[in-house]
């Protein structure tokens, strides 16, 4: 008995020292291997929701992620609880799961008759090897055995309580300055059976602009406290976000029949290439709505049994016309699919001959949505997607509100409610 709870310590101590740090402390959304693409959370069975469980969730989480290889490795996983802030929590792992620091995935299939071949793995959380505690907001890092230190992606996701409930309305925002291109959000958080001593110090909100947390708001101040009762219908900055403008649709779904946006479908080894017709600038002109899914995507072909390993990865080609170049920064093609991410797999490069920017991306086939981006020049720049879409008050967008709440006693940020309210749902 004493040599199996030895060879226990050990482990957990071994885990713990190799654990990866991120180097300025926030665990990030992020994918690092070059052949990893594909990668995404979801609600089990409901691929573009967002990456969001409530305790005791008869439904899993599910992580799936892409390695363009032939052959399989060994890749393992370490979950993370974090504050608020995605630093991670002071909570020990044996408070927030049960279960090994660290365990293997062992779910993975190989692609079947697809041009490029890749291996497809999948995780659902909670998992026979972990089961969850505690609510709040978790990372999840995947690495090849051996390699702790250098992960392949890391990504996000929440565990909610319903002890707080959320009444959440979005909507053109209020004030004549704001109205005709900006969104407001109000909402008042209810807590008849939680009481909460000190409203001001021990909640905590974040609002997301459609699940993307580069557009989290925080520092989020009530304008009334009442009794079981936050308010925060006002009116400052904190509750007002660019409306920006609907996504721009991509169907990759076949091969055969082009889409009234492609010019042509190739094939030019290793595999198809789909040419869209050049894009224009939206952000003069007048608002059209048409249903997107904010940004997500969903995988998908029109022969596919399986969409998971029977879908193929194609080449897409994007254009932008613009009669010059943009001084200042550079142009990316954004959505879920790369994370909201600037990189140079998604950077577009300004071609004078035909005046346009242009870039040219691997997708696995499915239905995407996606923008265009300006990021300014600077390591402190925000993502501009509105310089080149445009911004209506009229985009349909969903704001998902996040309530935390850390007691005096208390040595974590407990997520006690959560809440998505959509602009076209009064």
């Amino acid at each position: 008995m004493f040599t199996r709870f030895l060879i226990l310590f050990v482990f957990i101590c071994f885990s713990a020292k190799s654990q990866y740090y991120p180097p300025n402390g926030i665990y990030p959304d992020a994918v690092f291997g070059s052949q990893i693409k594909t990668a995404r959370i979801f609600k089990e069975g409901w691929e573009t929701s967002y990456p969001i469980a409530h305790v005791n969730d008869e439904k899993p989480l599910v992580l799936s992620f892409d390695e363009l290889s032939k052959n399989a490795r060994n890749y393992s996983y370490a979950i993370i609880h974090c504050d608020a802030d995605w630093r991670q929590s002071r909570l020990v792992t044996n408070e927030y799961m049960t279960g090994f620091p660290t365990n293997r995935i062992r779910n993975y299939s190989f692609s079947f008759n697809t041009l490029i071949p890749y291996v497809h793995y999948q995780l659902a959380i909670p998992n026979e090897d972990v089961q969850l505690k505690v609510s709040g907001n978790y990372a999840v890092v995947v690495f090849e055995d051996g390699r702790e230190n250098d992960p392949v992606l890391c990504r996000r996701f929440c565990v909610a309580e319903s002890v707080a409930v959320i009444q959440a309305v979005a909507g053109r925002a209020r004030q004549t300055a704001y109205q005709n291109e900006w969104q407001q959000i109000e909402f008042t958080v209810r807590t008849v059976n939680f009481p909460i001593e000190n409203a001001h110090q021990d909640v905590k909100t974040v609002i997301l602009k459609n699940g993307q947390w580069h557009t989290a708001r925080t520092g989020i101040k009530p304008l009334f406290v009442r009794q079981n009762e936050i308010d925060y219908r006002h009116m400052d900055a904190t509750l007002v976000f660019h409306a920006g403008n609907e996504y721009r649709p991509l169907d990759l779904k076949s091969i055969r029949f082009s889409s009234t946006r492609m010019t042509e479908i190739k094939f030019e080894r290793p595999t198809y290439h789909f040419y869209l017709y050049p894009d224009q600038p939206r952000n003069v002109g007048r608002y059209l709505y048409y249903e997107d899914f904010n940004g997500k995507y969903a995988i998908q072909s029109e022969k596919a049994n399986r969409p998971d390993t029977e879908t193929d990865y194609v080449y897409v080609h994007f254009a932008l016309q613009a009669a010059q170049p943009y001084d200042g920064g550079q142009v990316y093609v954004l959505g879920d699919f790369c994370n909201y991410a600037c990189t140079k797999d998604n950077l577009m490069t300004y071609n004078p001959d035909k005046q346009q920017y242009e870039a040219t991306i691997l997708f696995k086939q499915g239905y995407y949505n996606y923008i265009y981006a300006f990021l300014p020049l600077g390591k402190s720049a925000i993502i501009d997607d509105t310089k080149l879409e445009g911004n209506f008050f009229d985009t349909e967008n969903d704001y998902i509100v996040f309530v935390y709440h850390r007691g005096r006693s208390s040595r974590y940020d407990r997520l006690i409610g959560v809440s998505v309210a959509n602009t076209l749902n009064k």
